[in-house]
């Protein structure tokens, strides 16, 4: 009986501490993701907590940026010609690592604009406006939204 006893706790002592980090997992956003454009990409970073004791993870994002472009002389004048609108679809994955259960993730969504400028000329991003989603595990933790 005491045999028994002592395996049927062993068996339960264990069911206890594989579950443990499953419960422990509750991924959400710390302090605040940030948006900024530079140049010709947007780049997008989060840290995310709460992924539980693993050495890494799969982040998405996932959405679209609609982009202004036109061209520029070097010293700043603006040719006469007509922005271009486009609209990037987004869906990128990354594997990023983690540690104590956090993870910082960032990033680029180059080019934002396929226009190509004469010689002499280059690119500007005019504007930019985003709905993009950071995804885990099927889960949105966060909407960049700009």
């Amino acid at each position: 009986m005491r045999k028994a006893i002592i395996a049927t706790t062993a068996v339960v002592s264990a069911l206890l501490f594989t579950a443990a980090p499953a419960l422990a997992e509750n991924a959400h956003i710390v302090g605040s993701p940030s948006a900024t454009v530079s140049g010709n990409s947007l780049i997008l970073s989060a840290s995310v907590a709460g992924l539980g004791n693993v050495p890494s993870v799969t982040l998405s994002l996932e959405g679209t940026a609609d982009v202004s472009s036109r061209c520029y002389t070097k010293s700043g004048n603006k040719p006469q010609a007509a922005n271009k609108q486009e609209t990037i679809n987004v869906n990128q994955s990354e594997t990023f690592a983690v540690r104590n259960g956090r993870t910082n993730a960032t990033f680029t969504v180059t080019p934002l604009s396929t226009l190509t400028c004469p010689k002499g000329q280059v690119v500007v991003i005019e504007s930019v406006s985003y709905n993009l989603a950071l995804v885990y595990m099927g889960e949105t933790l966060f909407t960049f939204v700009g």
